[in-house]
């Protein structure tokens, strides 16, 4: 039985399946799934259509910190049961091509900005796939203690980017909507006032829309 697989079956034998579905409950201890297969293609989506001179901010401190190694599909599929969500096939290709690390293209402008929210966020990093990197999505400072020391709601999905103002806005791989095996959209949520944005429409989307910052950020 693949990665997941048990969790679309046990859907399918809900009979309020035709409905909304509401967050799922977190994995309990002792359920776990079999990994599927990951294939790599041999030309991701960005290398065919994506310049990204640029893009990375390369320091001594981003290659200490932030950058992984090359993810293995043994590593993705790690990664995945520790989080207990599938990563979108975006994101795994563009960690096939940069693991993770700091960004000078971190700015990202809201589509449609609601009153009393920013209308521009600042990333700092996107996070690798890795268990062993401090800044990756299992390491040290990953995606579940950035959720809990920033006191951030827990069924949001995966965060993956630390923001630069305020203090505790994360950029999150949103799974409410679609499921823990579904294609994620992209959110910006502000845990101090309570306050969300959406960002992009899937992961891609939100990468193509990061540009290099011109302007300081204001406080």
């Amino acid at each position: 039985m693949s990665l997941f697989s048990r969790l679309r079956n046990r859907k399918a034998e809900r009979p309020e399946a035709s409905a909304p579905e509401t967050p799922e409950m977190p994995l309990a201890a002792d359920e776990t799934f079999e990994p599927d297969e990951v294939t790599f293609t041999a030309h991701s989506r960005y290398e065919r259509d994506f310049d990204f001179t640029g893009f990375w901010h390369d320091t001594a401190e981003s290659e200490r910190r932030h950058r992984c190694p090359p993810p293995t599909p043994e590593t993705v599929l790690a990664v995945e049961d520790e989080l207990g969500y599938k990563l979108p096939s975006s994101y795994i290709e563009l960690m096939r091509l940069h693991n993770g690390g700091l960004v000078n293209r971190c700015r990202y402008r809201v589509p449609a900005p609601a009153e009393g929210c920013p209308d521009t966020i600042y990333i700092t990093e996107i996070l690798g796939i890795s268990t062993e990197v401090p800044y990756s999505l299992c390491g040290r400072f990953g995606s579940s203690f950035l959720i809990d020391s920033r006191k951030h709601k827990k069924d949001i999905g995966v965060a993956i980017c630390n923001t630069t103002l305020p203090g505790r806005a994360l950029v999150f791989l949103d799974y409410r909507a679609c499921g823990r095996t579904g294609e994620p959209c992209v959110t910006w949520a502000d845990a101090v006032e309570g306050t969300e944005i959406h960002l992009a429409h899937d992961f891609a989307e939100f990468v193509r829309g990061l540009e290099a910052n011109t302007v300081s950020p204001q406080a």
